[in-house]
């Protein structure tokens, strides 16, 4: 009868059995272990060989240091005009005079209220990691969200709202010249002359006061 049994080969039912058996018993031994979801360097050590831990202890931390992000707090006001997959620049306090490169990865759908005001998440990728960036350092975060090309451009401080036209002041022979012009694009330094008579080398002046006529510009102006 054992013969009959076996002679057309192993029972699938049996291998089945088997296989249940086995899986629960590695199930069990997995119980004493602990296994991370990612590769990864184990970057800080809290517990022992001996110490007695509860449940919620940080024993761990592991890093995956080849993936490195960064995650930013943008205001609301600013939110719509980021965008996955954007360019961004880097700077980090402890590493000087060098610069990274990333890529927004993903943007908050929801925000939350910090001192009063509404914040969305955005997570960056650094695509250019170096051993000298390391998890918890600060960075400062520049996300381009336009880029032009060949544009004149004057800094911010010299655009003034006169009569409801929009003007710079400018140096021409120790006088000076009040120019109506158009801006285009903007950042926090700049802006871009769409029309106007400026060009390429003109001296602007920064801070023009209300009483501009009233100063001497031959001792050296604020351009």
């Amino acid at each position: 009868r054992e013969w009959e049994r076996v002679k057309e080969g192993p029972d699938p039912d049996d291998i089945g059995a088997a296989e249940a058996r086995i899986s629960a018993l590695n199930a069990t031994i997995n119980l004493a272990r602990l296994i991370a979801p990612f590769s990864g360097t184990v970057t800080e050590v809290n517990t022992m060989v001996g110490d007695l831990v509860t449940a919620g202890t940080k024993a761990f931390r592991i890093d995956d240091l080849s993936h490195l992000l960064v995650d930013v707090q943008i205001p609301e006001v600013d939110i719509n005009s980021i965008r996955d997959g954007q360019t961004v620049d880097l700077t980090f306090d402890a590493i000087i005079n060098k610069a990274y490169q990333g890529r927004v990865i993903s943007v908050a759908n929801i925000g939350t209220v910090q001192s009063g005001l509404v914040t969305f998440k955005v997570t960056i990728e650094i695509l250019n990691p170096d051993e000298q960036v390391r998890p918890g350092m600060t960075a400062a975060v520049n996300i381009i969200i336009n880029q032009l090309e060949d544009v004149l451009t004057v800094p911010n401080r010299a655009v003034r709202l006169v009569d409801g036209e929009t003007v710079v002041y400018l140096l021409k022979n120790n006088a000076v010249e009040k120019v109506a012009i158009t801006i285009g694009a903007s950042s926090d330094t700049i802006s871009e002359v769409l029309s106007g008579d400026v060009k390429e080398g003109d001296k602007v002046i920064l801070n023009p006061p209300s009483s501009i006529m009233d100063i001497d510009f031959q001792g050296g102006p604020p351009f």
